[in-house]
C-alpha cells in the first residue's frame, strides 16, 4: 500500500460513505495503517464498481493509494443477504462434550427439500464458541477446498450492529481470504452462521 496515512480511519470511512450505493464502511487499522475495509452496500451496483470507486476516491481526497485486496464488499437486498436466501438455518445444537463444547448446526436447502448437518467440537470459550458454529457450517457444506473461521467481530454500521467473520479459503497452491457479513438481530450464533454459510456456500 503506498502513500503514508495521515487520516484516521473515521475520515476514510466518512469518504467511502459518500460513494454511490454504499451505506456504511468499516476501517480496521494495524500499526496505523488500515489493513481491512469492509463495506456495506445496497444491490444497485456491481461490488467491482465500488471497489474501484473506493480506490479512486481515497487517492483524490486523501492521496491515499489502497489496495482493492483489503477491500470487502457485501449487499443487501430489503435488509437481508441474497446469497443466503435459498439456505435455511434451522437450528443450532450447543451440547457440553466433557470439558469442551459440540456444535451441530442443520440447515435446510429447499432447492433439494433435503437438510445439511455439520458439527464441530472444541473448546466453549467465548472467543472460540462463534468459530465452532463457523465450522459447523463449512463441514455441512462440504466445501472441495480447506477452509479456516479464523476471527468473528460485532462492528456498529450506521446505527445497526453486524457480525464479520473472516475465512480463509485455500485455493490450490494459495491462500485468500473472505469475509462474510450478516445483520445482528438478536441470535448472535444464528448470525454468525449466516455470515459464513453466505461465503461457503459459493465453495461447493
Amino acid at each position: 500500500m503506498g502513500g503514508i496515512w495521515m487520516s484516521s480511519a473515521k475520515t476514510l470511512e466518512e469518504v467511502i460513505s459518500k460513494i454511490s450505493g454504499v451505506i456504511s464502511a468499516k476501517v480496521i487499522e494495524e500499526d496505523g495503517q488500515p489493513r481491512e475495509i469492509h463495506v456495506i452496500a445496497d444491490p444497485s451496483r456491481n461490488p467491482k464498481q465500488i471497489v474501484r470507486d473506493i480506490e479512486t476516491v481515497a487517492l483524490a481526497s486523501l492521496g491515499m493509494k489502497i489496495d482493492r485486496r483489503i477491500i470487502s464488499v457485501a449487499q443487501l437486498s430489503q435488509g437481508r443477504f441474497p446469497s443466503s436466501q435459498t439456505y435455511e438455518i434451522t437450528s443450532i445444537e450447543v451440547k457440553n462434550l466433557d470439558r469442551k463444547k459440540q456444535v451441530k448446526v442443520t440447515i435446510h436447502n429447499p432447492l433439494e427439500d433435503e437438510d445439511m448437518v455439520g458439527e464441530s467440537a472444541g473448546p466453549g470459550t467465548s472467543t472460540n464458541l462463534p468459530r465452532l458454529v463457523g465450522e459447523a457450517v463449512i463441514e455441512a457444506f462440504n466445501p472441495d477446498c480447506p477452509v479456516s473461521v479464523d476471527d468473528v467481530q460485532k462492528v456498529f454500521l450506521a446505527g445497526r450492529e453486524f457480525v464479520l467473520v473472516h475465512l480463509t479459503i485455500q485455493d490450490e497452491d494459495r491462500e485468500r481470504t473472505e469475509v462474510g457479513v450478516a445483520p445482528l438481530e438478536g441470535d448472535f450464533l444464528k448470525s454468525v452462521a449466516t455470515a459464513t454459510l453466505k461465503v461457503v456456500k459459493d465453495l461447493t
